[in-house]
């Protein structure tokens, strides 16, 4: 079982190992940054491709990890790996739970390590932080195991109030990615055909990062594109009996289903309009 803090044999040779006589880079030590939108504190108004008027007042997401990979191939897409073969430029093994409503810079829980060569294309693990996990044949992990089938973590929440003509629609929505997010495999022979790491894995997301000494990584987050597609009208009320519900569902039938579809992609997809990373110097 892979842990959310393993890499892959190629990724640990880059970094920890004989990586700079592999990949021809220095290794590099950096902090970490997450933040939400420049100019942003605490609330931001805005049209959706809908046609509602949201007024966005809460807007969280937990990440549990970045890697940045040196080449621009999606390496999960083809088989059942998560990792698969390729060759990691740079990690962020720790999670950082961020107000993507303030543009203040947020510290992840730890330091990254990276080499000073040019990475192409980034992940974003979504992973939980559960004491104790089981996995699909039932063994128990570690924490946040990015491949544990139960989490109880919220991912990514949000509160707010969107508007359509003289009709208001207060609503507020969260995300967890377990046990009702498996996708059903089309094939018995095959019970890991859709492992559930996969979405739990924002990728790829595309970068043009070469890492330096003395240097930061922030990752900036947009969560406007996570409501463009919700229909707000269709949702139906929460356990207040006022405000609507975006319902943590990807099955089942209801007027409200696609809506709560529409926010988990527009949360895990692979956006640089939603997710930007860039690298910096703070000394400059």
């Amino acid at each position: 079982m892979r842990s959310w803090l393993a890499w892959s044999s190629t990724a640990l040779l880059a970094l920890i190992g004989c990586g700079p006589s592999e990949t021809g880079g220095e290794l590099v030590t950096f902090q970490p940054l997450a933040s939400g939108l420049v100019g942003v504190h605490g609330s931001t108004d805005f049209d959706t491709g809908s046609g509602y008027r949201v007024h966005l007042s809460a807007a969280k997401l937990h990440i549990g990890a970045i890697y940045l990979r040196l080449g621009q191939s999606n390496p999960g897409s083809a088989n059942a790996s998560c990792v698969g073969a390729t060759t990691y430029g740079l990690q962020v093994p720790g999670p950082a739970d961020v107000d993507v409503l303030s543009d203040e810079l947020q510290p992840f829980t730890v330091q990254g390590n990276a080499t000073s060569d040019l990475d192409q294309s980034a992940e974003i693990w979504l992973n939980g932080e559960q004491e104790s996990v089981t996995s699909g044949n039932g063994e128990t992990s570690g924490r946040g195991d990015i491949n544990a089938i139960d989490s109880t973590t919220i991912v990514a929440s949000v509160a707010g109030v969107a508007r359509k003509g003289d009709k208001a629609f207060p609503f507020e929505g969260s995300i967890r990615i377990g046990r009702d997010r498996l996708i059903p495999t089309s094939n018995p022979a095959q019970p890991g055909q859709n492992p559930i790491c996969k979405l739990r894995i924002v990728s790829p997301i595309p970068v043009h990062i070469r890492p330096e000494a003395g240097g930061q990584l922030l990752l900036r987050v947009d969560p406007r594109p996570w409501l463009d597609s919700v229909e707000f009208a269709t949702l139906l009320p929460g356990e207040d009996g006022t405000t609507l519900e975006i319902r943590d569902v990807s099955n089942g039938s209801g007027p409200d289903v696609a809506a709560s579809r529409n926010f988990f992609s527009g949360v895990t997809g692979a956006s640089a309009d939603v997710y930007q990373f860039s690298w910096f110097n703070p000394a400059l």
